[in-house]
């Protein structure tokens, strides 16, 4: 796997740099940083005096503590890129030319999720947990917790009542189900509130995988974790199906599935 962070020197892209190598190093993999300058911001800059110079002098600055952050983080196969132009349109090119598999980058540059050839992870950003009225194990909410403090982001609730299996004599049903998954949002958004983890709760009603990507484009995205497989068909676990299968636009948001047992 080839790993790219977009760096540009801020506390966030440290962030995503440092969770970046982390997971570089949990598998076998290649991290590709990218640090570009942007000189068009000084085309006819006359209000300071060797304005361009200076920025150049902190570019280089930048560049070298991200030269030992990955000195720092031992034995990573790494290398660092350091180009100049549109910082956006710079990430995009290399990322196509390195056949990139992931981008992690800090918000300054999440417009470049909607055109990136492979997904993009904000850092720090949201991640989007989709749930409904099943219990979620405690495997899942320790992941949830980790993922959350290792990329600095909040946790979205995603709670989906699926409508369209119920029809207009089961309302009671619907109720049940919609009374049910919003008490199994408060369980874990209290669980995760006490791993001072923050944690926001949406209810939406629909198919799975659209309330989903109707989530997932109104927020900066670090991941989307959720629930696939397991003994019980559900329907998200069939959402998982869909959204991971590459057809539906899901391509642009990180997507980890959790195992249910």
């Amino acid at each position: 796997m080839k790993v790219m962070v977009a760096y540009d020197g801020s506390l966030n892209s440290k962030t995503a740099l440092k969770y970046a190598i982390q997971k570089v190093k949990q598998g076998i993999g290649e991290l590709v940083v990218l640090h570009v300058f942007d000189r068009s911001l000084f085309i006819d800059y006359d209000a300071v005096p060797g304005a361009e110079q200076m920025a150049r002098i902190e570019s280089a600055r930048y560049v070298e503590d991200a030269r030992r952050i990955l000195e720092g983080a031992g034995n990573t196969k790494s290398r660092i890129i350091v180009e100049e132009g549109d910082p956006a349109e710079e990430i995009l090119r290399l990322a196509n030319a390195e056949s990139v598999d992931i981008i992690f980058s800090p918000p300054r540059y999440r417009s470049i999720a909607k055109r990136a050839p492979c997904p993009v992870s904000i850092i720090p950003g949201n991640i989007v947990v989709p749930l409904d009225n099943t219990d979620v194990p405690a495997v899942t909410l320790d992941l949830i917790s980790d993922e959350a403090k290792a990329t600095d982001s909040k946790v979205i609730l995603l709670g989906i009542v699926p409508i369209h299996i119920y029809n207009k004599w089961e309302k009671k049903e619907l109720e049940t189900i919609k009374r049910e998954t919003s008490v199994l949002m408060k369980r874990v958004k209290k669980n995760l509130n006490e791993r001072k983890v923050e944690t926001k709760e949406i209810i939406h009603s629909g198919y799975p995988d659209e309330e989903i990507l109707r989530v997932a484009d109104q927020y900066p995205v670090s991941m989307i974790i959720m629930p696939t497989g397991g003994n019980v068909p559900s329907e998200l676990s069939k959402a998982a199906a869909i959204l991971s299968d590459g057809e539906s636009g899901i391509t642009n948001k990180p997507l980890v599935l959790v195992h249910s047992a």
